[in-house]
């Protein structure tokens, strides 16, 4: 029986041996690379939870930085109230002085209505041409009225044809035109009749003229005629008076009566005036000044989430001790007990409009403060408030501009995570190196051992070919 003795290289590891060659090298470079890689993994997270954290300030801080924005545009600003808006309505648009009016309503615009005589259906045929609208106004002391056009309209006319001349084609053509008039057609129970709405006021009357005849019907030119359309209700002005003196108005809505101040009649007084007052528009400021004090709670908030030492859980925060917190809390705290530049007198911080400081770090806003100081003062307060959004608006540019603190923190940050990347990819390489170099030699010693095994079965197998000892002993005794 012959053997032959295999030498070479064995390609899966361990299998000359019988030792886990993977399982051994993976240990002795856990040994090797673990602790480093533990190191800086740890460094890692903690630098991503320090960047979190600061994105969370800087979230804070822009959101203050609004805040102030609101409070460095306020300009004064005045409301206006009425004691019965069902009668008076008011309304400002910023600009109105401080003021009080008693309003006196004796009579409301309304606009001129004309009605056609019936037909017996809204698809009646009438005649065809055109017919011409214009607003002015009419004399009725002469006969007929003398009609006055309304310089700032033009006539309008509508062509009334085949298509469309019926009673209900022709109050369509007259809405579609779209020129001031609405028209209907109103079933008043016996048959059917156009009716014409007007704007409202005495200058927005109508005079109607037809191109042709047969159109004759949907006429007016200032009086009521039985063939023609009717007045049934009078284009009126509106009448009323503002403190005591009168003025009209051709709607129901007066613009130009009070500067700033808009009045909507809705009904007549009946001897007893509206008070309309125009006061300081106090709400926007302490909503303004509000927003800035939660603002800033938010970032007080946080910071203590972040830079404080939790004694019950015996938990430090992530940025506890950090030199760019402090700053950041000492900017604000400076920033909001500093003196305001030009301020009047009694109202020159914060604190003298109402805002205190809690020994948690945040801060509260006594309304009643602040509203007694817009009640005494409103342009003052008003332009101190503009200040100090201005004086700390520089202190949040300082935070979270391009060369703030915040930013150039951050940026060190991002600086420390790509320098442990580059350790990491440097651990990496030598981590492959080393496995390389171990799997190399542990490949070594697993052929020499599988060489060696072989050798060994070789022999074994040379020696169990050959004769026995008793066997030879035994032939030697027979050939005596």
């Amino acid at each position: 029986m012959s053997s032959s003795l295999s030498t070479g290289t064995i390609s899966s590891p361990g299998v000359g041996s019988g030792l886990n060659i993977n399982s051994i090298v993976s240990q002795l470079l856990q040994a090797d690379f673990g602790p480093q890689q533990t190191q800086l993994t740890n460094q890692q997270n903690g630098l991503n939870a320090q960047l979190s954290a600061f994105g969370t300030i800087n979230s804070d801080v822009s959101s203050i930085g609004s805040a102030l924005s609101t409070l460095s545009s306020l300009t004064p600003s005045y409301n206006a109230s009425s004691t019965n808006p069902a009668l008076v309505g008011v309304s400002s648009d910023g600009t109105a002085t401080p003021g009080s009016y008693n309003v006196s309503v004796t009579a409301l615009a309304q606009a001129q209505s004309l009605a056609s005589t019936t037909y017996s259906s809204p698809t009646s045929t009438i005649g065809t041409g055109t017919l011409t609208f214009q607003f002015g106004s009419y004399n009725s002391s002469t006969t007929p009225p003398t009609f006055t056009a309304n310089s700032g309209t033009n006539p309008t006319s509508i062509t009334i044809d085949s298509s469309n001349n019926t009673l209900q084609g022709l109050a369509t053509a007259i809405n579609q035109a779209n020129f001031g008039v609405s028209a209907t057609v109103v079933n008043n129970g016996s048959g059917y009749q156009l009716a014409l709405t007007s704007a409202t006021g005495s200058s927005n009357e109508l005079n109607i003229t037809s191109s042709s005849s047969s159109l004759n019907a949907f006429t007016y030119t200032g009086s009521n005629s039985t063939t023609a359309l009717s007045q049934t209700v009078a284009a009126q002005d509106a009448q009323f008076s503002i403190n005591g003196i009168a003025a009209t108005s051709q709607t129901n809505t007066v613009t130009n009566a009070v500067s700033g101040v808009s009045l909507t009649l809705a009904g007549l007084t009946n001897g007893a005036p509206v008070a309309v007052t125009v006061g300081p528009n106090t709400s926007a400021a302490t909503q303004a000044v509000q927003s800035f004090v939660n603002a800033y709670n938010g970032f007080a908030q946080d910071v203590s989430k972040y830079a404080s030492y939790d004694s019950k859980t015996k938990t430090a925060g992530i940025l506890l001790g950090d030199p760019t917190v402090r700053n950041l809390v000492n900017l604000f705290q400076n920033g909001v007990v500093q003196n305001i530049s030009g301020a009047p007198a009694n109202y020159q911080n914060l604190m003298a409009l109402g805002i205190t400081a809690n020994a948690n770090g945040t801060l509260s806003l006594n309304t009643s403060t602040l509203n007694s100081a817009l009640t005494s003062n409103y342009t003052g307060v008003v332009s101190a408030l503009q200040t100090i959004g201005n004086q700390l608006g520089t202190t949040v540019n300082s935070m979270t501009g391009a060369n703030g603190i915040i930013t150039a923190r951050t940026n060190t940050i991002n600086q420390q995570l790509t320098n442990i990347q580059t350790q990491f990819n440097q651990l990496s390489t030598q981590m492959q190196q080393e496995q390389a170099s171990l799997m190399q030699e542990y490949t070594a010693m697993d052929t020499i051992v599988a060489n060696l095994k072989n050798t060994s079965s070789y022999l074994s197998a040379q020696l169990g070919s050959l004769p026995s000892a008793s066997s030879s002993s035994s032939s030697s005794s027979s050939g005596g």
